[in-house]
């Protein structure tokens, strides 16, 4: 999951990857809305994951494996305790919300949030890369749901009927991103797909003031990942979108389509950086134009020319005056890095989820990734794809940035409660927030394979105790793997 992130004020902190979502309430508790907070007009685009107005980040939980993959989304609202169950929202695609829940759909693969009508008010769109139509069965598509509606009604866009280079296939909204690419204030939807039967990638960009969806070919080959980000990477006032693929021979490859302004996003070109299938976009060292993290889980998909530790690892990429494109400005950090805790295993997946928050207060973005692959040692007993979190704290040099200092996190330590099981995967998905709302930065940390696949997240305050948010608190069913999909 990717978003975008600035070190500003934490209450203040950017729109990121922003998560447009057809809501529907199926009877688990009504999100408790704000009665008449509403935004003033001309308020500019909401900057934080606050859709009941209250002034608390809220958890976005993303479940395309809810009910034989036809999927969810879960809002838990932010309270003075953190992430909580009190006015959850449970979101299907039913009743106002467009489409119906159908098996395969996964509505929920993956959400990003903003706001694409300037109203001051927080915005959805969510992912549904099964979803068919009367010609294509997994042609895809995103739902983007408004705040004004209590996100309860919207509409959705997919590939172009008319285009001659078959987008029909695209499995568009495996990963979807928002950013306003026009400059015009309105926050804009980017989906992309992995593409299916020959069809190749896709990228979809769909402009808030008109409407209207431009289909864009991301890759000639289909793809096994792929994940995207908006940001102003050359500083130019216009979000520009950066994307993460591997395709179907394993080879990792990143693309950058820069906006040309009022027109739009431009054609693709390469990032010379290795890539891999995480990332997330904010500016890390505060200079104006936004930076980029590649999470490289699987080191023999990076170029050999880029390296890719054993393990994986992350890279980080500068934005500069003419974008990503260029060679350099970029910081490899992997287990053997320094100061970084862990001993490096193949199959650690080092990088497999990204985010990026100042986590300390120094007005330095910093690293949160997921390692689910990693093994775990208690009392003696080793559990193989336990899973743990790393944070990585960054400094700013003349040169660029630094890893400043990392501290890891699994189950029985940092807070956390009880002992990693094989197979939980902790660090499946990462995100951050203000969700206690008292200005303090908490972790939410997904492990999708806890009891049997049901799936978890973690909730780790700024101080205290971690706790446990399971099914019964985000209204998921068995089996859905909960945890894989987080953004806030």
């Amino acid at each position: 999951m990717s978003r975008r992130a600035r070190a500003e004020h934490p209450l203040t902190r950017q729109r990121v990857r922003a998560v447009a979502v057809v809501l529907a309430v199926t009877g688990i508790g009504g999100l408790a809305w704000t009665g008449g907070a509403q935004a003033a007009p001309g308020a500019g685009p909401a900057s934080r994951s606050d859709f009941n107005n209250d002034k608390f980040d809220d958890l976005v939980v993303g479940v395309p494996d809810a009910s034989s993959a036809a999927g969810q989304v879960s809002i838990l609202p932010g309270s003075g305790s953190g992430p909580s169950n009190t006015g959850l929202k449970v979101i299907t695609q039913s009743g106002s919300v467009p489409g119906s829940p159908e098996t395969g759909d996964r509505f929920g693969a993956d959400v990003a949030y903003g706001d694409v009508d300037g109203d001051g008010l927080t915005d959805l769109a969510v992912g549904s890369p099964g979803e068919a139509d009367s010609v294509f069965k997994e042609r895809g598509n995103v739902t983007v749901l408004t705040g004004s509606s209590q996100l309860t009604q919207g509409d959705y866009f997919t590939t172009a009927d008319d285009d001659p280079r078959n987008p029909g296939k695209a499995r568009l909204g495996t990963a979807v991103a928002m950013g306003d690419i026009t400059g015009d204030g309105l926050d804009d939807v980017v989906g992309v797909g992995l593409g299916s039967a020959g069809s190749g990638g896709w990228l979809v960009w769909r402009d808030s003031a008109t409407k209207k969806a431009t289909t864009l070919r991301l890759t000639f080959e289909d793809l096994n990942h792929v994940d995207v980000a908006a940001g102003d990477f050359n500083g130019d006032g216009f979000d520009d979108v950066a994307v993460a693929t591997v395709d179907r021979y394993g080879q990792a490859r990143a693309y950058e389509y820069p906006s040309a302004g009022r027109t739009g996003l431009t054609h693709a070109m390469a990032i010379q950086m290795g890539a891999g299938r995480s990332i997330a976009a904010g500016d890390i060292n505060q200079d104006g134009r936004d930076d980029i993290v590649i999470g490289q889980p699987a080191p023999a998909e990076t170029a050999p020319a880029y390296g890719g530790a054993t393990g994986g690892q992350v890279t980080v990429k500068l934005g500069q005056d003419y974008g990503l494109y260029y060679r350099g400005h970029t910081t490899a950090i992997s287990q053997a890095t320094p100061n970084v805790p862990g001993e490096a295993v193949d199959g650690d997946a080092m990088g497999t989820s990204v985010d990026l928050r100042d986590l300390n207060g120094d007005n330095t973005l910093d690293i949160i990734t997921g390692l689910p692959g990693k093994e775990s040692t208690v009392n003696g007993v080793t559990s193989a794809d336990a899973g743990s979190v790393l944070l990585l704290n960054l400094t700013t040099t003349p040169d660029g940035i630094a890893l400043k200092n990392a501290t890891g996190l699994s189950q029985g330590t940092g807070g956390i409660g009880g002992g990693g099981e094989s197979g939980d995967q902790l660090g499946t998905a990462v995100t951050a927030g203000d969700f206690a709302g008292n200005g303090t930065t908490g972790l939410v940390l997904g492990a999708a394979g806890e009891n049997n696949g049901d799936g978890t997240t973690v909730y780790r305050p700024a101080t205290g105790a971690a706790s446990f948010l399971g099914k019964g608190i985000a209204g998921t069913p068995t089996g859905s793997r909960l945890g894989s999909v987080l953004t806030s």
